[in-house]
């Protein structure tokens, strides 16, 4: 494949056929039909499509840095299929900028872009299947979900269980560590049943360290906008989704069939499986009810089929029961449950998210001494204003008050350090100028205040940037996904209108999008 021809491939086409074989094969999933999820998924492992989707997934978008050649993305689609070999995985290591002794590992190395791109390729195929199946309350790292989506369910149930508003919650949290290092890979491999080309190829990545590696660099800083992993590890959450698979409806099905349960509440099926909810993000877990022995017995029962499936314990340690007046952390938010007349539910960014943010902005400041404004403004940006769309899903204003005034603190003791020859109204006036009108999602704001910065251009024009303020950021209702929904069963209405609602749009553009004149239908 030449270079003109990987710059002339319609990516939309490309896309539009993937997704296409995609849904055929999570309805299939859906109605139950082995043979043709099977025959559907050989013919979308063998596309040409599909290769291209896995290729250009794997070599752009990091940083948004090319790491291969178009003539060497050619030859890599060529050659891609699944040959039951993994690449040894080593890291690359490349020196910091302007730090000559320093180095950093590089998050992808072009040694194993290969091995990436056949995990991709086989995430195409087997995530549709696995999507049909999934439990409704499953979170972490599936299309179309989010942590805002557990977080809401989270909140959904501690108002309201069982037609219950009263006080009396308890909540079971608990995390497995280091799940792969003790996981049986025979029950994974079972559990997997996939076709065979598949199988040998995920059997050479269980036999290899490449597990453990996703389980020791995967990021636990949940107050990022995502929750991050290592890069190139994109096969492996879809497999760790798949093993704790299942968990959800045993304790439905033990919660329905518990004589004991049934005798004292007389009620339908239906309000006897909601009485306890189960929500989990990966390996992560919140189990709500009003009673206590239910919730004691409920942490016996999980324990059990960890142990006799996967072969799992939990971490003693890292587990907890405890009533929602007490309130915990799950996904970098805080929830309580408050009592003032009736219970209200309170979420809110965590103590320990608020002091990881400080001390981020903190680092940066002080490594960035001698740096100009504009250059600071730019590594800052993206940290509070990501913090902040990440939060703002919850009772958040007053945090952000707070944290805006000592961010500001930061900065002022930043600017004056900077500066001692002249006078600090002047210096005030070149860093924070005053009768300065700002816009930010369509809403105009007059602050002294505001840390500016200018740099000229290529071209000579003086360039302009500023720092919002966390304050300015107005918390939003999230709506938490419908429990049957998924990007793979081709509701477009549905997903156009979702995606209109839940991003961050500024007004200009939510008045003039497409989706929202044309209500979400294609024209």
């Amino acid at each position: 494949m030449s270079i003109i021809a990987w710059k002339t491939i319609n990516w939309a086409q490309v896309e539009f056929r993937v997704r296409r074989y995609q849904t055929r094969i999570y309805k299939a999933s859906r109605d139950n039909n082995r043979y043709k999820v099977r025959r559907l998924q050989k013919r979308l492992l063998c596309s040409l499509d599909a290769k291209l989707m896995a290729v250009k997934r794997v070599t752009t978008g990091i940083n948004k840095k090319i790491f291969v050649t178009d003539n060497q993305k050619g030859k890599l689609v060529q050659k891609l299929r699944l040959d039951g070999k993994a690449s040894p995985s080593r890291p690359v290591y490349i020196n910091k900028p302007g730090k000559k002794n320093k180095r950093r590992p590089l998050p992808l190395s072009t040694s194993i872009i290969e091995d990436r791109a056949k995990q991709f390729l086989c995430l195409l195929v087997l995530e549709p299947e696995w999507e049909a199946r999934f439990e409704q309350n499953s979170y972490g790292f599936r299309p179309g979900r989010s942590c805002h989506d557990a977080i809401e369910s989270i909140f959904i149930n501690l108002r309201n269980i069982s037609g219950d508003r009263g006080f009396h919650k308890y909540i079971l949290y608990f995390s497995i560590n280091k799940c792969f290092d003790k996981i049986d890979y025979n029950y994974l491999m079972t559990k997997l049943e996939t076709i065979s080309k598949i199988e040998s190829q995920v059997k050479v990545w269980l036999k290899s360290d490449t597990l453990k590696e996703y389980e020791a660099n995967k990021l636990v800083h949940i107050s990022e906008s995502i929750k991050c992993i290592a890069q190139g590890d994109i096969i492996f959450p879809l497999l760790i989704n798949i093993v704790f698979h299942g968990m959800e409806n045993y304790l439905k099905d033990w919660i329905y069939n518990k004589l004991s349960f049934r005798k004292i509440n007389k009620c339908s099926k239906n309000t006897e499986l909601k009485s306890l909810a189960v929500i989990r993000y990966i390996n992560d877990l919140v189990i709500i009810h009003k009673e206590k022995s239910i919730i004691q017995e409920a942490k016996g029962k999980i324990a059990k089929w960890l142990l006799d499936g996967p072969r799992l314990e939990i971490n003693e340690a890292k587990i907890s029961i405890l009533h929602s007046n007490e309130g915990f952390d799950f996904l970098g938010f805080s929830i309580i449950t408050i009592m003032c007349g009736r219970s209200r539910i309170k979420i809110y960014p965590s103590r320990k998210s608020q002091f990881t943010l400080l001390f981020k902005v903190q680092n940066i400041i002080r490594n960035n001494s001698s740096v100009s404004s504009y250059n600071l403004i730019l590594k800052l940006r993206s940290v509070t204003i990501g913090w902040a769309y990440y939060f703002r899903f919850s009772e958040c204003q007053k945090v952000f008050h707070k944290l805006t005034h000592l961010i500001h603190q930061k900065l002022r003791a930043w600017v004056f350090r900077r500066d001692t020859r002249n006078g600090r109204m002047k210096v005030k006036q070149h860093y924070f100028p005053n009768g300065k009108s700002y816009i930010y999602e369509g809403i105009w704001y007059q602050d002294n205040w505001v840390l500016t910065g200018k740099q000229f251009d290529k071209d000579g024009i003086i360039k302009e940037v500023w720092l919002p303020h966390i304050v300015w950021i107005k918390n939003k209702k999230w709506v938490k996904i419908e429990a049957d929904k998924s990007p793979f069963d081709s509701d477009n209405i549905y997903w156009a209108k979702r995606t209109l609602n839940m991003r961050n749009w500024s007004i200009r553009q939510g008045k003039f999008v497409i989706i929202k004149r044309q209500n979400g239908y294609c024209k």
